[in-house]
């Protein structure tokens, strides 16, 4: 049930960007030290508007304007994906052969499996863990082999980096990262002084929250997260450049950053694997939606209807190419993404949506629901006294409420989540009322269903052979093959760990293709019914990297409880960064033997199944 509070934040609590941003304008001080600066930041921001405006008819630095965006339907790729595809496995062959020691001459294109790296969730935690395991990979070879790399939270902020001003270097993101996390936390003062009076900062950041409000959403303060979050993560200054540096001298910031589609120069041939940043849905399905502004047919929410109504996370994922849903096997071009929709068809041209605001529905964890932190809190309780007390009182809370009164709290969602304009809006009859009828399309950060990319790599038409999960989330120390379970058996395929670790830095499953069960245990510990979700046709395995400790790298050291390297921990000295990234590179280290013999295992199956025909 949708709290009315929750209506009030969706309809009004911030009416457009100026009223959202006048609690910084007014802790400026025209009277102080810092007053020049902050006369004119003020100056510059009461111009974007018109600047904004201007930006929204800009053909010139927006050719897509002109252009119609039309919802692709279906579980295939889109055609930009099959022709990377085959690029990328062409240029892949000889990589492949050298990695593995192999005669180029004797391998065959169609034995050379498909490989995803799949970085988890875990604030800069994971958003480092993920650059460092790459930047392993790719001094070893294997980055060479790799056809995606997917994304949840952090690891989301990792991929937007490398391919936008990382130039493709993970060691001058990595050293960017060093200079860029401290002192100042991305939401003070400081750093936001530092962003909006920047070179570009101020058109780049709050223009596209003015071209999102001249478009007809409400802007919320998670839209604010977003653009400054990023902001703060791009933004290049020159003082904090060293002068063995061999990152491009730019100061402030580059438009080009800002455009997801740009990437496509840098996988253009297959050069480079193919970047998926993932977010999700909360589908409720007593949400009908009768018309544009009413989601339920009555304002009282029948409690038998709620009661026998589950809900789930749908599952969405952005590549320079498309944003979509395979579950509801409907995709948009990417630079036609946040324009308002009809039948299929935008119905209004708008630049492409700033990767910043992209970003911020896939790194959103504070816009989701309560029981998602509750699950948190209990996930992360000491075993001993205290634990055992706050686990009595949520007893006592839910006996208290009962099961519907629990729920209803537990499905509340208190910060309220972006609102994007819903590309399904009216596209078909058959769909379910929640997402045909809704004008708006709420996503958020996938930590919250699980915090491992599994689904989008398990996608039924990329045949993905070989999983590479980095798992830097608070975690890793816990059920994985629960979490593992909860995404495989949603898409009809059981992993089972193989036994005995030959390493706890790569511990294998091995996945079988199984009927769908009736119901899973979701990640919050939950009995509920199997979520839909297009089964995947061919088996594959995960290689699964959790981000331990490593006492050979950095004695007393373990990423998981280690105060400063918390997943809400948005300020980390250099030294910090270098510690974590030690401990990253020496457990790929350790696992990289585990994860040749996977492979070659693979290509193995590949190539019994083309020589009897059955590829």
């Amino acid at each position: 049930m949708q709290a009315p509070e929750d209506r009030d934040a969706e309809e009004g609590a911030v009416r457009n960007a100026k009223t959202g941003f006048r609690w910084f304008l007014h802790k400026m001080n025209p009277v102080s030290a810092r007053a020049k600066g902050d006369l004119r930041i003020i100056k510059e921001y009461f111009k974007t508007d018109d600047r904004a405006r201007a930006e929204m008819k800009d053909t010139s630095k927006h050719p897509e304007i002109d252009r119609v965006a039309e919802v692709r339907t279906g579980l295939g790729l889109c055609v930009e994906e099959v022709e990377f595809v085959a690029k990328r496995k062409a240029r892949m062959r000889d990589h492949f052969a050298k990695y593995l020691g192999l005669d180029p001459a004797t391998v065959h294109l169609d034995d050379v499996p498909c490989i995803g790296l799949g970085g988890s969730g875990g604030g800069y935690r994971a958003m480092l863990g993920l650059l460092a395991y790459s930047a392993a990979m790719k001094e070893s070879g294997l980055w060479d082999l790799l056809m995606y790399i997917a994304g949840v939270s952090g690891s989301c902020w990792s991929i937007a980096s490398y391919y936008t001003f990382g130039n493709l270097n993970f060691d001058e993101v990595i050293e960017h990262c060093k200079r860029r996390f401290s002192p100042h936390h991305p939401l003070s003062d400081d750093a936001i002084r530092a962003m909006l009076s920047a070179s570009g900062g101020m058109d780049l950041l709050l223009g596209p929250l003015e071209i999102k409000s001249e478009s007809g959403l409400s802007v919320v303060p998670m839209d604010y997260y977003s653009v400054l979050t990023t902001g703060h993560i791009f933004l290049h200054d020159k003082e904090q450049r060293p002068t063995a540096s061999t990152e491009p001298s730019v100061v402030g910031f580059k438009p080009e950053w800002f455009k997801f589609t740009n990437a496509k120069q840098h996988i253009a041939n297959g050069a480079e694997p193919l970047p998926i940043l993932t977010a999700i849905r909360h589908e409720r399905p007593w949400k009908e939606w009768t018309d544009k502004e009413h989601p339920f047919k009555s304002d009282v929410i029948d409690e038998k209807e709620h009661a026998e109504s589950h809900a789930w996370w749908q599952w969405f994922e952005m590549t320079p190419f498309e944003i979509g849903s395979d579950e509801l096997e409907a995709w948009v071009p990417t630079w036609g993404f946040g324009r308002p929709f009809a039948a299929g068809k935008s119905t209004t041209g708008l630049p492409e949506q700033s990767l910043a605001l992209l970003l911020g529905l896939t790194v959103s964890a504070p816009a989701g629901h309560m029981s998602s932190y509750i699950a948190t809190i209990k996930r992360n309780l000491p075993g001993n006294f205290l634990g055992a007390q706050v686990h009595d009182l949520a007893k006592g809370i839910s006996r208290l409420w009962g099961a519907h009164g629990t729920a209803v709290f537990e499905g509340h969602h208190p910060l309220h989540a972006c609102n994007e304009h819903n590309y399904l809006f009216h596209l078909t009859e058959d769909r379910a009322p929640g997402i045909q009828n809704s004008p708006r399309i709420h996503l958020v950060d996938s930590g919250m269903d699980n915090n491992c990319p599994t689904y989008t790599l398990l996608h039924p038409s990329r045949n993905v052979d070989v999983l590479i999960t980095m798992d830097a989330s608070s975690d890793v120390e816990k059920d994985q093959q629960g979490r593992i379970d909860q995404i495989g058996s949603r898409k009809g395929i059981k992993f089972t760990r193989r036994q005995p670790d030959e390493t706890p830095y790569a511990q294998v499953f091995d996945g079988k293709l199984c009927d769908r069960p009736e119901t899973v245990i979701d990640s919050y510990g939950k009995t509920t019914t199997t979520p839909p979700a297009p089964v995947v046709h061919q088996e594959s395995t995960v290689v699964y990297m959790p981000l331990l400790k490593n006492e050979d790298a950095v004695p007393g050291f373990n990423p998981a409880n280690s105060t400063f390297s918390s997943s809400y921990n948005l300020i980390w000295t250099p030294d910090q960064v270098e510690t974590l990234i030690k401990v990253c590179i020496a457990n790929f280290k350790a696992a990289e033997p585990v994860i040749k013999k996977v492979i070659l295992e693979a290509y193995q199956k590949n190539k019994a199944r083309r020589e009897k025909g059955q590829r």
